[in-house]
């Protein structure tokens, strides 16, 4: 019989491709992917991977199991949301997602004010720009800023970010000031990696520009800042955004509006503590005028 706790090790190769690469998203050590690996193929008899000098490579067989595993994966998934779902109490943990600049300036003191009044719940914050899969439950609510949230969840639109270009007080008194976008190509810039290109600014910039503009980049809006903040470029960031030390130079045109979202799982609609502090947080954030 097939440990079906085995199952998550032999997807995460069967996506990765190497076991290096499965034992970073599973957050274990090389070698038990190895040995979990290897338990399912002795259990069913068969191999499931060649193992190349490139990676793992999954056999004939091996893709069959992968159509089932992925089912069975779905099912659990869908157990788990079902039973969750009836959850009528205003108690347990509530896991949410959000960039790190969301996290700190939004979340953190939004949680505070929460659990004055909801000290049986628990809020595990999870800062990351990674878009969690909602529906293997990965995280609760999902703060995003995108124009197009997928089909299969719910969610509310708390605000369209605008885009602004900003700089270091040094690094305008050591490079002189742009006024406008088509200046910018004089100036050094501050990119983003594939990550943030679901964002219209974002990907609107690193196809605007050449890659001689860029003297760095990163996968969050919080680094972008910083990087900006220590002299290193214009950057691009929502209109508001909260670094006071930052100069806003113009808004960028052509002009940008991604949404800002609060999403989650259908099936978790009705799961109390998840819509109490749902409702909490878009309260929260339509007084803090986002």
């Amino acid at each position: 019989m097939i440990d079906w706790n085995d199952l998550p090790y032999f997807l995460a190769v069967a996506k990765s491709g190497t076991l290096m690469g499965a034992s970073k998203e599973l957050n274990v050590n090389h070698s038990t992917v190895f040995r979990r690996i290897n338990a399912i193929e002795d259990k069913l008899g068969t191999r499931l991977f060649e193992r190349l000098t490139e990676g793992y490579e999954l056999t004939q067989i091996g893709h069959i199991v992968l159509q089932h595993a992925r089912s069975a994966e779905n099912s659990i998934h869908s157990l788990e949301r079902a039973v969750v779902g009836k959850d009528y109490e205003l108690s347990g943990e509530i896991r949410i997602t959000a960039p790190h600049s969301i996290a700190e300036h939004v979340l953190v003191p939004c949680v505070a004010k929460f659990r004055i009044d909801h000290l049986r719940i628990s809020v595990n914050i999870i800062v990351s720009s990674a878009l969690y899969d909602l529906s293997r439950r990965d995280a609760d609510i999902a703060v995003r800023s995108t124009n197009n949230p997928p089909d299969y969840l719910l969610g509310r639109k708390v605000t369209d970010l605008t885009w602004s270009a900003f700089a270091s007080k040094a690094y305008l008194k050591k490079n002189g000031r742009p006024v406008d976008t088509e200046d910018l190509i004089e100036f050094d810039l501050i990119g983003v990696d594939e990550s943030l290109l679901r964002i219209e600014a974002y990907k609107w910039m690193m196809h605007h520009y050449s890659i001689d503009n860029f003297s760095c980049s990163a996968s969050d809006v919080k680094t972008i800042s910083t990087l900006c903040d220590k002299g290193l470029g214009v950057a691009i960031l929502p209109t508001n955004y909260f670094n006071q030390n930052l100069v806003k130079l113009f808004d960028i045109e052509p002009e940008f509006k991604d949404g800002l979202w609060i999403l989650t799982h259908p099936d978790l609609r009705q799961v109390a503590r998840i819509k109490e502090f749902g409702k909490f947080l878009y309260q929260y954030m339509m007084e803090i005028n986002l």
